[in-house]
């Protein structure tokens, strides 16, 4: 079974988790960077999926996503996960490009 780290909070994070679920992935939850952070650092935490929920401007979606793909390389682990972020809003193209150029993937949920 894959598995996935959902980086969300309130209850929007238990909808997608339950969504992720139905497709045969196991979730690990974060509640914020911070946390998943943590999660890749050690090894306890295996996953092939990291799911990045943007909610809105208030974060700096970017060093988040370099953070944490920081963490994942620091732990030295063979397997890079794929990473998704996503949003309900659009945030600009630029930063789709952006992240895409980091190597990870975007897409709104409409």
């Amino acid at each position: 079974m894959l598995r996935a780290l959902l980086i969300d909070d309130g209850d929007h994070a238990e909808q997608f988790a339950r969504r992720l679920t139905e497709r045969n992935l196991a979730v690990i939850h974060a509640s914020d960077p911070r946390k998943a952070i943590a999660k890749l650092r050690g090894r306890d935490y295996l996953c092939d999926l990291v799911i990045l929920c943007m909610a809105g401007h208030s974060q700096p979606w970017l060093e988040v996503l370099r953070d944490l793909q920081q963490a994942n390389h620091q732990a030295g682990l063979r397997e890079v996960p794929l990473f998704l972020c996503v949003s309900r809003l659009q945030l600009g193209i630029d930063l789709q490009l952006q992240i895409e150029r980091m190597g990870a993937r975007y897409a709104c949920e409409e």
